[in-house]
């Protein structure tokens, strides 16, 4: 039935129904009592005037017999009258069925009216139901809903916080583990350069000792050389100027012999250009100045290198200022031809000087310029 298919209206028919029952139910307990046939009820039997009987009179044979009959009449009506009670109650039974049954016939039809009523309601007002029962149960699902909806957040955030206090512990325990194994590699880093560092040292320390060792030996060496070859230069000095003062005392006896006088005997040495002031040493100091720089600058220095010799080349250049001031008789000595040709090439590039005087005259001076040079790495 349409009209029942709403909650609200369910529950209507439901209370409806049940009022109704417990009607009827308090209709068939309180109705009406059962009648019980009354004692008196039955067939009254005159058998004359009481008057004319009485307790002083003997019955004759005749009226014994009437007795007997009236007896058995009377016996018969009562067994009649039992029958009758019987089918009395028979009928009282029956009629109280059919109440019942005409009971529930109206009470069929007081449920069927009550359906009609239902029935015959205004639609509006069974429209309006039907939405607030709706609105009830749309608010139920909602509250419902909404509960499942808060219990859902709840353990969603108690496991979002669960998984954030485990992350964040992970995190932390990871972050510990990071710096232990950073401090402990931080730790291990500084002890091998500790230990390289202290090894390091070690070796400088020994390499410094056995350096300072080997310029010891070589300042040794060197000096050594130095002092040998100052000792033979002294030597040399010597025995040149022996010679020259022999030779310059042989002159001056005899008024002849050699026009040659030493660089270092020499009274007034050769001029070379820019150096005419001073006394004679200053200009001994100014020639051999002069003339070291413009070897030096005229030297072809990358020779020694595409001759292919290493190291310093230690070259000897020997020649003569005549007595008209000019470079004559050159002659070097060097490791290598080709650098002894190319310091005889320079030596001719020497400007003209003034020539050397001893006693007044022009005399040839013999002048020797040692030359170092510097040849690959």
């Amino acid at each position: 039935m349409k009209y029942l298919e709403t909650k609200h209206e369910r529950n209507s028919a439901k209370i409806t129904a049940l009022l109704l029952f417990i009607l009827l139910l308090l209709l068939f307990v309180v109705g009406p009592p059962y009648l019980d046939t009354p004692e008196e009820y039955g067939v009254a039997i005159n058998f004359g005037n009481p008057s004319e009987i009485s307790n002083d009179t003997q019955p004759d044979e005749s009226s014994r017999a009437d007795a007997d009959e009236i007896a058995d009449e009377i016996e018969e009506a009562e067994a009649e009258e039992i029958i009758e009670e019987d089918t009395a109650e028979e009928l009282v039974e029956e009629e109280i069925v059919e109440e019942e049954t005409t009971e529930e016939v109206v009470e069929e039809e007081a449920v069927e009216e009550t359906v009609e009523e239902v029935a015959e309601e205004d639609p509006a007002e069974v429209a309006e139901r039907e939405a607030e029962a709706r609105a009830e149960e749309l608010l139920a699902q909602q509250e419902e809903e909404a509960l499942k909806i808060k219990q859902a957040n709840e353990a969603k955030e108690a496991k979002e916080e669960a998984e954030r206090v485990a992350k964040a512990k992970a995190e932390k325990e990871a972050k510990e583990a990071k710096e232990a194994k950073e401090r402990s590699e931080k730790e291990a880093k500084l002890k091998a350069e500790k230990a390289a560092k202290a090894k390091a040292d070690k070796l400088a320390e020994e390499a410094r000792k056995k350096a300072s060792k080997l310029a010891a030996e070589r300042k040794a060496a060197k000096a050594k050389a130095k002092a040998e070859a100052d000792a033979k230069a002294a030597a040399d000095r010597d025995a040149k100027a022996k010679a020259a003062a022999a030779a310059a005392a042989k002159q001056k006896e005899g008024g002849s012999g050699s026009s040659e006088v030493s660089f270092a005997l020499i009274e007034n040495v050769p001029i070379y250009p820019g150096c005419e002031g001073g006394d004679n040493n200053a200009k001994k100091k100014c020639m051999s100045a002069k003339i070291k720089k413009f070897v030096g600058e005229k030297f072809d220095k990358e020779l020694a290198s595409d001759l292919g010799l290493t190291g310093i080349q230690d070259i000897k250049i020997y020649f003569k200022i005549n007595s008209k001031g000019d470079i004559v008789d050159i002659r070097a000595k060097a490791p290598n031809p080709k650098l002894a040709a190319e310091a005889k090439r320079v030596a001719r590039l020497l400007p003209k000087m003034k020539p050397g005087r001893q006693q007044g005259k022009a005399v040839t001076v013999p002048y020797y310029l040692p030359v170092k040079i510097q040849a690959g790495n």
